[in-house]
């Protein structure tokens, strides 16, 4: 599946970069980091196929500097209106973890862990997804910047990992341009989703290419049409 970001500074804009790509997007991530104004509600109201909302800390490639506890009453107001995804970061701690898992009765919660300077070792990137199953994590997301071709193959290793080790689906994929070909590869590896931007221009993260180029790259690796 992909999941287009929108990233948007105004309610209004995001709206409709979201009609635009539901078309090609299997669902959606709402950035509440780059709204100058962060709301919910619009977007649920307007929801044609899932929602991810994600206010995502600036040390982890967020657009600006907002407290845990602000980015945290967000997604919690995401989880209590009924979102379809909400994602915080692994970092965010225990405390600020359960507190928002409890809230997710229909909704599922991500646990994620970016690197925007490299990829970590095999063993600590483990680490991290055993954190995240510990937490409660419905799914898990781990991305780092690839520094070379090996550190894409190191990061796809962990999906079938996570999954025989703990049945966990894990988004998992390299930033960066000798990532790029990760985001593709990680869905026929099994990972849940991948991420695409919703134009040329609104990409959310190094590497990120848009979603009908992803959809036409997942097309040729695989003989068929993109799921």
């Amino acid at each position: 599946m992909i999941c287009v970001s929108v990233a948007e500074p105004t309610v209004e804009e995001a709206l409709g970069t979201l009609a635009l790509c539901e078309t090609r997007a299997d669902l959606c991530e709402i950035r509440l980091d780059a709204l100058r104004e962060p709301a919910v509600t619009p977007f649920l109201s307007a929801r044609k196929k899932p929602l991810l909302f994600t206010f995502r800390a600036e040390g982890e490639g967020g657009f600006r500097s907002v407290s845990l506890p602000e980015r945290l009453r967000w997604l919690k107001a995401a989880a209590r209106a009924g979102a379809d995804y909400v994602d915080l970061e692994l970092s965010a701690g225990p405390e600020a973890i359960s507190e928002l898992r409890r809230l997710c009765h229909h909704t599922r919660m991500i646990l994620s862990y970016h690197n925007f300077k490299n990829t970590p070792k095999e063993e600590y990137l483990k680490d991290k997804i055993k954190e995240m199953v510990d937490l409660g994590a419905a799914l898990g997301k781990v991305v780092c910047m690839a520094k070379e071709a090996e550190d894409g193959l190191r990061l796809l290793g962990l999906i079938s990992w996570a999954r025989r080790r703990f049945d966990f689906p894990l988004i998992a994929f390299a930033m960066g341009p000798l990532g790029r070909w990760t985001r593709a590869v990680s869905v026929l590896l099994g990972a849940p989703f991948t991420y695409a931007a919703a134009r040329a221009g609104g990409e959310t993260a190094p590497g990120q290419i848009t979603a009908e180029e992803l959809r036409q790259a997942l097309v040729l690796l695989s003989g068929g049409p993109a799921k």
